[in-house]
């Protein structure tokens, strides 16, 4: 009986053991795990630096467009300072001086078609000469009105010129009427042409002053 309850107890301390390690092997084994997520734990920052390095790289966009708002800024201000020069007093007086100048060519042509003893062909001549002065005249200032007009007064008086084109052309056209083929047709029309252009370029000085 004494070695049966021997045996006994000698078993359940046994069994007893056994159960205390393998709980102490459970408890040893928990710390891997932890070493491992400790070990994905660090891993975490590096995903951090990657997405610190691409943080960093958004400004160099952001500089980038600053550059190209500069660039666009400098042509700006470049298209700004190409502004058509307005129409001041001191440019009115330039073109005063230089159709001064005209008229007083045209004139002397005038006074020799009214005094001078001249020939028909002499005479077509000088009227032609006369008309030539004025339509480079007229030219000239619209040259002018082109560089310095805004486009859409521009637009506008291109228009009326063509009105006043097609009103010239008629008128010439019916001064010379009844002369087609004939020694002083040239001179006839010459001289209208010549008449209704020194008064448009006059009239479009007057537009200005």
């Amino acid at each position: 009986m004494r070695k049966l309850l021997l045996m006994l107890m000698l078993t359940i301390a046994v069994l007893t053991t056994a159960c205390a390690a393998e709980d102490g092997k459970k408890t040893t084994e928990e710390p891997q795990k932890t070493e491992n997520s400790e070990e994905q734990t660090t891993e975490e920052p590096q995903k951090t630096e990657n997405s610190e390095e691409q943080t960093t790289e958004e400004p160099q966009k952001t500089e980038n467009s600053e550059e190209q708002t500069t660039e666009k800024t400098t042509e700006q201000t470049e298209i700004e300072s190409e502004e058509k020069a307005p129409i001041d007093q001191e440019t009115v007086n330039k073109w005063n001086d230089y159709l001064a100048s005209v008229k007083e060519q045209a004139d002397v042509i005038k006074a020799s078609l009214e005094k001078d003893p001249l020939s028909q062909n002499e005479m077509n001549m000088k009227s032609e000469e006369l008309f030539g002065l004025w339509d480079g005249a007229l030219n000239y200032l619209w040259g002018e009105l082109k560089e310095r007009l805004p486009e859409d007064e521009f637009a506008k008086l291109l228009d009326e010129q063509r009105v006043w084109i097609a009103e010239k052309e008629k008128a010439v056209e019916e001064a010379g009427k009844g002369f087609e083929g004939g020694s002083m047709y040239p001179l006839l029309v010459n001289q209208e042409a010549a008449d209704l252009t020194e008064a448009r370029v006059f009239e479009l000085l007057e537009l200005f002053k």
